[in-house]
Order: C-alpha cells, then sequence, then structure tokens
C-alpha cells in the first residue's frame, strides 16, 4: 500500500532491533514483498531474486543477470548471480554482519497469509548463520498504515454503504407491500448500481442472502442462482467497496433484517448475542488504546469468540472475529484471528480492520455484524460509517 521509501523501512528495521529485512520471490510466490518493493504483476519472474535492506547502509538487489531489470528501479549494489555457486556468494557477502533478519514467514505457519517464503528457503538462509524472524510486524508498519487523505476518503464510502442498506430494506419493503417479486439478484444489483453512480470500486459483487443462505459466509447470488426474497423471510445483507483508485481503502459492513413488521424471537436471541461479541471486541480494543496497553490481533478474536461460546454457539462461530482493511479488502495488517490462524501481530495506530462475529445454524439461518474500526494516531478507536446495527431490522414495520 505504500509507496517504496527505504529510509522509512529502515527505520522501522532499527525499531524492532533487527539487522535487516532479506525480501524474496521465485515466480511471483511472494506478493508481499513484489508489493512492498512496486514491482508490478506485468513483470516476467521467472529466477529468484533477494534483496537485503540492512539497518544502516545501502541494499543489495541479488538478481539472476538475466532479469537484473527487474529490480533496476530499486537503490542498491545490483549483485548479479548465474550459477548456484554465485548466488551464495553474493548472499555470503550481503549477509556478512547480519545475525538476525527478517522474512515473509510464520512460526509453524502461525499466519499463514505471511508465509510467503517456502522452508526450504529459509533452511538455505539459515545456513549462513542468520536467524529469520517474521516480517509481520514490520509489513504492518510499513504496507498496512493509512495515510490522512486515504482516511479522508473513505469516510464518505463508510457512510454510503450504510445508506445503501437502509436503500435496500425500503426496497425490499416497497416490492412486497405491493405484491411484486423481488430476489436476492435483484437486490444485489441495485447495490451494484449504487456503487457505479458514485464511480466505487468492488472486487466481487455483495452478498445478499435469505434464509439458510446467509448461513453459508460466502455465499453470493448469481444471475442464474439467487432466491426470491418473501415475507417472514430473514436477509443478511454484505457489502465492500472503495473509492476508484489505487490507493483507496475499503469499507465493509453486514446488516441484517426481517421481511416483516417484528422480528421472532429466535432470531433476536442469536442477534444479541453477535452484536455482544462485536461491541465487546471493540470496547477491548478502545479500552486497551485509551490505557495505552499493546493489543495483539489474536487476543480481541478471543473477546469476541467468548461471548459466543459463553452462550452456547460456540461451534457455530466458524471464522475469524475480523480482518485487516488496507488498499486490499483482505490487507497486509493483523487479523483479529485465534481461530482458523494464531496473529500474533500488533494493532497500531493508523490501522483498520473489520470486527464481525457470527453465528451460523446451517439449513436455517446465520447473523453476521460486521463494522469497520480505524485507530488514529492518537490512539483514539474510531468505528466508521454510520450508525452501529443495534437490532434486526423489521423491514415491514
Amino acid at each position: 500500500m505504500a509507496k517504496f521509501d527505504l529510509l522509512r523501512i529502515q527505520e522501522i528495521i532499527r525499531s524492532m532491533k533487527i539487522d535487516g529485512w532479506l525480501l524474496f520471490d521465485f515466480r511471483g510466490m511472494n506478493e508481499l514483498a513484489l508489493n512492498i518493493l512496486e514491482i508490478g504483476k506485468d513483470k516476467h519472474l521467472t529466477r529468484r531474486f533477494f534483496y537485503y535492506i540492512p539497518a544502516e547502509g545501502e541494499p543489495s538487489k541479488i538478481v539472476n543477470a538475466i532479469e537484473a531489470h527487474n529490480l533496476a528501479h530499486l537503490p542498491g549494489t545490483e549483485l548479479k548471480y548465474a550459477s548456484y555457486n554465485s548466488l551464495k556468494e553474493h548472499l555470503t557477502q550481503a549477509l556478512t554482519e547480519a545475525k538476525t533478519v527478517a522474512m515473509e514467514y510464520s512460526p509453524n505457519n502461525a499466519i499463514p497469509y505471511l508465509s510467503k517464503v517456502d522452508g526450504g528457503t529459509i533452511e538455505f538462509i539459515r545456513s549462513f548463520g542468520v536467524d529469520i524472524v517474521s516480517s509481520g510486524n514490520l509489513i504492518t508498519q510499513f504496507d498496512a498504515l493509512w495515510s490522512k487523505k486515504q482516511y479522508e476518503e473513505n469516510i464518505p464510502v463508510a457512510n454510503l454503504l450504510t445508506d445503501i442498506v437502509v436503500r435496500c430494506f425500503a426496497h425490499i419493503k416497497n416490492k412486497i407491500s405491493n405484491d411484486l417479486s423481488v430476489t436476492e439478484y435483484d437486490i444485489q444489483q441495485l447495490i451494484m448500481n449504487e456503487f457505479a453512480e458514485k464511480n466505487y470500486f468492488t472486487d466481487h459483487p455483495p452478498i445478499v442472502a435469505v434464509n439458510e443462505n446467509s448461513a453459508n459466509p460466502h455465499y453470493a447470488p448469481t444471475e442464474t442462482v439467487f432466491k426470491p426474497i418473501k415475507k417472514n423471510d430473514f436477509v443478511l445483507i454484505d457489502l465492500w467497496a472503495k473509492v476508484n483508485t489505487e490507493e483507496g481503502v475499503w469499507s465493509d459492513i453486514t446488516w441484517v433484517g426481517f421481511v416483516g413488521e417484528t422480528v421472532p424471537q429466535k432470531y433476536i436471541d442469536v442477534f444479541n448475542i453477535v452484536k455482544d461479541a462485536r461491541d465487546s471486541a471493540f470496547e477491548f480494543v478502545s479500552e486497551r488504546f485509551k490505557n495505552n496497553l499493546p493489543v495483539k490481533a489474536y487476543e480481541v478474536d478471543d473477546v469476541a469468540r467468548g461471548v459466543i461460546e459463553k452462550a452456547g454457539y460456540g461451534k457455530y462461530f466458524i471464522h475469524r472475529t475480523g480482518h485487516s482493511i488496507t488498499t486490499a479488502l483482505h490487507g497486509s495488517g493483523p487479523h483479529l484471528d485465534n481461530f482458523e490462524t494464531r496473529d500474533e501481530r500488533l494493532l497500531l495506530p493508523s490501522t483498520s480492520f473489520s470486527i464481525e462475529p457470527g453465528i451460523y445454524l446451517t439449513g436455517d439461518f446465520g447473523v453476521r455484524s460486521e463494522i469497520d474500526v480505524y485507530i488514529h494516531s492518537d490512539g483514539s478507536v474510531e468505528q466508521t460509517g454510520g450508525k452501529r446495527q443495534m437490532e434486526i431490522v423489521p423491514i415491514l414495520k
């Protein structure tokens, strides 16, 4: 997300008290490194390269002789290799002073989003007498921080998403009240049209899920596969978008409603558990930052999951609590996860993430309530976007 900035990266390396950052790629396998080094997807990458950034001094570009042009835009001493022996010689030269370096590696693959360097390469680098640590917190500090402009551009998008949900429910009410047909796909396309009018970008059409479809977290209707929306149906809407620029950052929310004047108690009971899990997670983050205490991503998942487990629905919460938000919808920063993975990265100021616990009762219905959170540079914690959903919307009321 951030533009390559050698001095800034070296400042972060020094703050982590390590000797350097060794970025590696082979045939595009490490998209984190390619993003940080601003190597576009159009580059023809057939050989491995290493780019070593020491805490002080000039970087080393260890690149195959026939693909040296791929790193030509980066600062540093170019060390071309052709044979395996020459590759080892150049790495020996570059890592002579290094004892501890960061790579895109996660011990025990605890955070697979970070594990972009294969085990053989880890062994290879360790053979030079170097200890390898995860670059996770380094990537967060360099690549997951929002700029003031990104935050300001995000706020109208975040507000609009909530407004669109309200319009969707109103549209359903109008159709049902007038005995007209309406489907999941119709509402999905209504949302897509709203995005088009604002020139907002989304990478995939939104989720509009009725009844049992809402119990599938990644369900989405298509032009040929969808359900009608009728009276007494439960409806989940999950939508995400950003300004239509490369540097735009995402908004991502989920709301639920019931096509009736009143909401049956079975839906209310489950929603209230999910709502409490969501709000407990938000308050946990807010209190930690208010008291200048560190907070690791997995701890937030523990808080939300604990609420749902205490209510007896733990086995129905089948995904992590939230994800990092950057220029990528699931960004390079910490994910709120101690379920699918154990994300021990720190939540940092100027970063954003979703909080979206859920309970999914297969074959019946599923409830998810999603908000986005931004941590300001002063440590204040904000829920971006419009109002937070506090009860299931009775769509026909």
